[in-house]
């Protein structure tokens, strides 16, 4: 159980899902058995001996399941690790443990604390122990309702290392939220450590006592019965206890706490060797306004589940059931948002996440809040998946703000096509738009929109379009949504001070056909704001909403869709029908636009027909920072669109395009 070295494993992510190396699989998998991984870490002189307690567990899992894969030290890489953990349903592991708070550090390392001791190379040594996170345990991606057991850990049960202290009863509970957090963050339901006795008794209860978790772990021969039973501050939803050794573990006098699970306290054991991941299909469905609701913060202290992505791994997101949205979505309409970001790089997201995506949906530098509206598919499990592509060991923290869900069936609004048509235009002049003057910070104004522009007069349900913030004074954030308010609960768009920055939005409007923006920024700042839609949402027919997986369908750089560069001004012609998932017949696409490598500033617009005298735009950007938007855009009869590049004479841009869904069939 003892720590012996503290070697962090930062700059030591291995991107990717990698080959197993010289991990052994028992017996092939069928996909639908009990899926079971025992990871054993380098542990010095106690390695072969937690071979053998592995090997012995190995054994007993042999009776219920011939899904058993073994990672052992040392050939026991992160690489390794994850690779096999993807769809587990029970994870073992035993090693040493890095906790926090510990004697080494005053501050928490998500990079290093919390997960799992390693090889850092295969075939290595069991003398060197590197450490790795709870921001490498969140990638792991187990299947739903997964068991993890922690064994012969310190730390992960609230315990000290061998001749260290007795720890205080609140340091012990914070080491028992920590340890689990990385690993609920991975999928699972519960997670279990037992500092000293076998797990045995865990595998045989958890196939064959049809209980619950909560009642197995009650019912071990090492129950004490001295439970500390208190909400997860760590991980929201779940319920942390601890069994000390002593009825009084404060004047214990020694390390008492060797038990602890944190878990979902109704989580069935039939529920944990009966989950399996669901692959993704495609569904169609109808949307449902929600109110603009804030469902994911990973920064300390805010919604959660808490904690920083480290780049280079894929981490999943509970979406369906919270904020509002239905256990049966099939796709939500959010704002993401990436903020406290270490490294320069980009976010993905999607239904699924199994290993370095090819699309993307946010690309941003270092220190500049960025949001992107997005549409996208929910996994089968009602999860988004996301990915961080960075430099090794850089960390960020995301935010999704959910705007409105799609249902499977017809019963909610459909899609129209709608221009894109400008109905707000806040600079004065011959553009001039909708509303006159400046939004000033802190003080909301009311945007019309049924109506407006050849939209109908009523039975608009929600708008899609894009949003543009102009030269604001400060930074700050505009909120877009149909009721008004100073305070907004949720963002739509950040940015810093004299940017032209725009975002792409599905908001819903409110009953009297207006929506309501508010710029919250400091002291008397100032800025214009400019609003283009792009189609529309009824309950009285319209169409139904695909979802697809993202796929990438332009990319100007590999000759993807067009060849070569965009020159300035010059519209091409994209075929989408027929690429991507999109069938002939689709009405409307929903997707991701990305630019990079231009020479010159100027913006980006796609539409069903375009020129450069076109009055809507959709991405807005500077030269040398790549920048994404969102987009829902109309498609031309032939399943055509067409995108220009707008700056001065001569420059050029390369323009990126990924399809996440499509409009098709009768609401």
């Amino acid at each position: 159980m003892r720590k012996l070295t503290l070697a962090l494993a930062v700059g030591l992510l291995v991107a990717g899902i990698a080959i197993l190396g010289n991990a052994t699989t028992v017996v092939a998998a069928s996909p639908y058995q009990t899926k079971v991984v025992i990871v054993v870490g380098q542990t010095q002189s106690a390695t072969a001996r937690y071979r053998s307690d592995a090997d012995q567990a190995a054994a007993v899992f042999a009776k219920y399941t011939t899904d058993i894969t073994k990672v052992y030290s040392p050939d026991a890489t992160w690489s390794a690790v994850k690779a096999a953990a993807k769809g587990a349903n029970i994870l073992v592991y035993m090693g040493h443990g890095s906790g926090y708070p510990n004697p080494y550090n005053s501050y928490l390392i998500p990079n290093g604390d919390n997960g799992m001791g390693l090889n850092a190379v295969a075939g290595s040594s069991d003398t060197r122990t590197y450490y790795y996170g709870e921001n490498y345990m969140a990638q792991l991606g187990l299947a739903p309702n997964a068991l993890v057991i922690l064994n012969h850990l310190c730390y992960a049960s609230g315990d000290s290392e061998s001749g260290l202290p007795n720890p205080t009863l609140a340091v012990a509970q914070t080491r028992v939220d920590g340890y689990a957090s990385g690993f609920i963050r991975g999928g699972a339901s519960a997670v279990i450590a037992e500092g000293t006795n076998s797990i045995g008794y865990y595998i045989d209860e958890v196939f064959s006592g049809h209980t619950t978790v909560d009642a197995m772990w009650k019912g071990a021969r090492s129950f004490h019965n001295n439970v500390i039973s208190y909400a997860s501050s760590r991980n929201p939803g779940y319920t942390s206890q601890m069994d000390p050794t002593v009825a009084n573990s404060v004047a214990g006098g020694r390390d008492v706490y060797y038990r602890s699970m944190v878990s979902t306290p109704t989580l069935a054991t039939d529920n944990v060797i009966g989950g399996h991941a669901t692959p993704f299909v495609s569904k169609s469905g109808s949307y449902h306004a929600l109110t603009p609701t804030r469902i994911v913060d990973t920064r300390p202290g805010h919604v959660g589940p808490v904690g920083s992505l480290t780049s280079g791994g894929g981490y999943n997101y509970q979406i369906a059931g919270l904020g509002g949205v239905p256990a049966d979505a099939i796709a939500i309409t959010a704002n993401v948002t990436v903020t406290g970001q270490t490294g320069a790089g980009w976010l993905y997201l999607g239904p699924t996440v199994d290993a370095a995506p090819i699309a993307s949906t946010i690309n941003f530098p270092v220190g500049d809040n960025r949001a992107n509206g997005v549409t996208v598919a929910l996994s089968p499990q009602g999860t988004v998946g996301a990915w961080y592509g960075a430099g090794g060991g850089k960390t960020m923290y995301l935010i999704i703000d959910v705007t409105g869900c799609f249902l499977p069936g017809k019963a909610g609004a459909g899609y129209v096509q709608f221009g894109p048509h400008r109905v707000l235009d806040t600079r004065p002049g011959a553009d001039n738009t909708g509303l006159s003057g400046k939004f000033v910070n802190g003080k909301h104004r009311l945007i019309h929109i049924a109506g407006v522009a050849g939209l109908p007069r009523s039975g608009i349900v929600a708008v899609a379009g894009n949003i543009t913030v102009i030269r604001p004074s400060a930074k700050g954030y505009v909120t877009l949504g149909p009721d008004p308010t100073n305070t907004p609960g949720s963002s739509t768009i950040n940015f810093p001070a004299g940017d032209i920055r725009a975002n792409n939005v599905v908001v819903p409007v409110n009953a009297d056909g207006t929506l309501s923006a508010v710029y919250i920024g400091s002291g008397n700042a100032s800025l214009d704001l400019v609003f283009d839609i792009s189609g529309y949402f009824t309950a009285s027919g319209g169409a139904l909403y695909n979802t697809l997986n993202p796929v990438r369908i332009l990319d100007s750089r590999s000759n993807t869709g067009v060849s070569g560069p965009f020159a300035a001004n010059k519209a091409r012609t994209l075929q989408v029908a027929g690429h991507g998932g999109v069938p002939a017949g689709a009405v409307a696409i929903t997707a991701n636009l990305t630019v990079t490598s231009q020479t010159f500033g100027g913006f980006a617009a796609v539409g069903p027909t375009i020129d450069a005298s076109t009055n809507f735009s959709n991405l807005n950007f500077p030269v040398r920072d790549n920048r994404a938007n969102g987009v829902t855009v109309p498609l031309a009869k032939k399943g055509t669109l067409a995108l220009i590049y707008v700056a001065p004479a001569g420059q050029t841009a390369n323009l990126l395009l990924d399809v996440t869904g499509y409009y098709m069939g009768a609401a």
